[in-house]
């Protein structure tokens, strides 16, 4: 075969998976990125490393407490969804940094040590995030607060799922001595991104385990470098 018929043979194999992948649901740019930038970091936006000038710029573990609070009033739904996330969250994170070669070591704490520390705390709202982090042994305290969380759409009398939920989350950098956090970000989440799905299609729990799932990794990815190739596995 000469090299024009390879180069030819070679294109139209690429279109190929180009346009099998996107049968399935996933976006132009998405299928792009897998096709050819399927090894390329994605820095973190808001990353987990600490001062420059800190006393903790040379330390290779950087551990983590997460702290979600859903909105008073939500629905029933979302009952658990805060330890449900939190420990989605603590298992993404690791293997995102794993995927990408991270140097560091990033431990997240479990729900489990965190809810030891509110028992033995009853007033743990009031504490500060830098006391709780000082406390719990943590670098960083993350403060993830849900809100207007659905699984159906509206008016849809529960047979079409459309997830949303307005996330925000505050970072705070643990012995800096000011308090302030280190940053602050909203994140408006849907599931799936593609559209609606039939209630028919999934039971209630799975869908909702589902939408948990994608939104651990949301959340996982701004602050953990990611490969590009990512998000082409969301089920979305």
């Amino acid at each position: 075969m000469n090299r024009s018929k390879a180069g030819k043979w070679a294109r139209r194999a690429v279109w190929g998976s180009v346009f099998a992948v996107a049968a399935i649901g996933c976006s132009p740019l998405n299928v792009a990125a897998f096709i050819f930038a399927r090894d390329d970091k994605v820095p973190a936006p808001s990353p987990l490393t600490f001062a420059k000038d800190g006393p903790k710029k040379d330390k290779d573990e950087v551990v983590v407490a997460l702290l979600p609070q859903v909105a008073p009033g939500s629905a029933p739904q979302f009952a658990t969804i805060a330890n449900e996330l939190a420990d989605k969250i603590a298992r993404q994170m690791p293997e995102l940094a794993k995927e990408t070669k991270d140097k560091r070591k990033l431990k997240i704490l479990t729900q489990t040590q965190v809810d030891k520390f509110k028992m033995q705390n009853p007033t743990w709202k009031k504490m500060s995030a830098d006391d709780i982090g000082q406390k719990l042994g943590a670098d960083f305290v993350l403060e993830i607060w849900m809100e207007k969380m659905r699984l159906y759409q509206p008016g849809s009398q529960n047979q079409i799922y459309e997830g949303r939920a307005e996330i925000q989350v505050t970072v705070y950098e643990v012995g800096t001595g000011d308090g302030m956090p280190k940053d602050k970000y909203p994140l408006s989440f849907s599931y799936p991104r593609t559209g609606v799905r039939s209630a028919d299609a999934v039971s209630e729990s799975s869908f909702k385990g589902q939408f948990i799932e994608n939104l651990a990794i949301e959340i996982a990815r701004m602050h953990v470098d990611h490969k590009a190739s990512n998000g082409i596995a969301d089920g979305r």
